[in-house]
């Protein structure tokens, strides 16, 4: 039986258990994005993993091809799909399972879908959210062009998860053990210098690009030979978005709601919910608002923006961050930062 996919929320959200995101596979960057949309449609509350199905426009839309080559992209995503081992290690321990990602993978040239059936023994690494989970929004990874980018970017987010207090985290990963979650090949980049150039700096400038997270490193050495990379990981704040489910209640705002704010703010960005100008427009002063304005509006023009909600209230958080860590009396005045608080974006 085939059932219904869930309609997409706001920012919809990827969930993968620990091991899952620290399993050793290879897929490419297209199957990558194929299977992390459909776990992002995964009902936590249901009864069991579902089957999902795409129409071929649908599936066309995601990988950002066009209608005309997206049939040999279909058989070839879906083989890759269909064949793929994932390696999941139980937490300290040698004991492994080797598990497949879908148990099926169906083209319908009649009705033009594509259906996915997920392996059920993947249930608790995709369902049960109350273990050890990775969160991260879907959009963050569907603009990145790299297999590698895209398989740090997870692994990294665990290091260093959507809600954290942390301004960096670091974290070191064996540098063996990091080439087998990327699912490279024993002779592959088999030079150090060529790993980092080739994987760690292309994803290191890609997700800086592209993604709510940015990362440094550091190669450690164990004896003669690289052993380790140490990652240091921080928010990216100009790709910071609201997280999907969540949403600011007037609660916790001041009431001193401000219309000329909001009526520049809607105007400025009408891409904003209109329950989020208002409570901006309760927290925001016209001196601030208007400094994030003109932010946006630099960064607009650069063509930076790719979604401008989020990329504004980005904006607001990174002036929040300056104003905390500043201490120049000289600085343009930022005393809003003092009443407004943007941590839960």
């Amino acid at each position: 039986m085939v059932e219904k996919t869930p309609k997409a929320s706001f920012n919809p959200l990827v969930y993968k258990s620990n091991e899952f995101i620290e399993g050793h596979y290879k897929l490419s960057a297209f199957s990558q994005k194929v299977a992390a949309t459909l776990i992002s449609k995964v009902d936590p509350n249901g009864e069991h993993l579902p089957t999902f199905k795409l129409s071929v426009s649908e599936y066309a839309s995601l990988l950002g091809i066009s209608k005309q080559a997206i049939y040999k992209t279909i058989d070839k995503t879906t083989t890759e799909l269909k064949q793929v081992v994932i390696r999941l290690r139980k937490p300290e321990s040698r004991s492994f399972v080797k598990v497949g990602l879908f148990s099926a993978c169906v083209y319908d040239e009649e009705d033009k879908t594509v259906e996915f059936e997920f392996d059920s023994r993947l249930d608790k690494h995709l369902r049960d959210f109350a273990g050890n989970f990775t969160r991260y929004q879907i959009k963050q990874i569907q603009q990145l062009d790299s297999k590698y980018s895209i398989r740090l970017y997870e692994i990294l987010r665990k290091c260093h998860p959507l809600k954290t207090a942390r301004q960096v985290s670091n974290h070191n990963i064996s540098l063996e053990e990091l080439r087998n979650m990327l699912g490279l090949e024993p002779k592959q980049y088999k030079l150090f210098k060529d790993f980092r150039v080739r994987v760690l700096e292309a994803a290191q400038s890609e997700l800086e690009q592209k993604t709510d997270l940015k990362f440094s490193f550091k190669s450690i050495r164990k004896g003669r030979k690289i052993g380790e990379i140490q990652f240091s990981v921080s928010h990216n704040v100009h790709f910071e978005a609201v997280e999907e489910g969540e949403t600011l209640t007037s609660e916790v705002l001041p009431q001193d709601y401000d219309e000329a704010v909001a009526a520049m703010l809607a105007s400025a960005v009408p891409e904003l919910p209109k329950d989020i100008v208002t409570l901006l427009a309760s927290r925001l002063d016209a001196v601030a608002a208007s400094q994030a304005f003109l932010s946006y509006t630099k960064a607009k023009q650069a063509g930076k923006v790719k979604d401008p909600a989020a990329y504004f209230l980005g904006i607001l958080k990174h002036q929040e961050q300056q104003a905390k860590s500043s201490h120049n009396p000289d600085m343009d005045d930022m005393s809003w930062a003092n009443r407004a608080d943007f941590d839960e974006f």
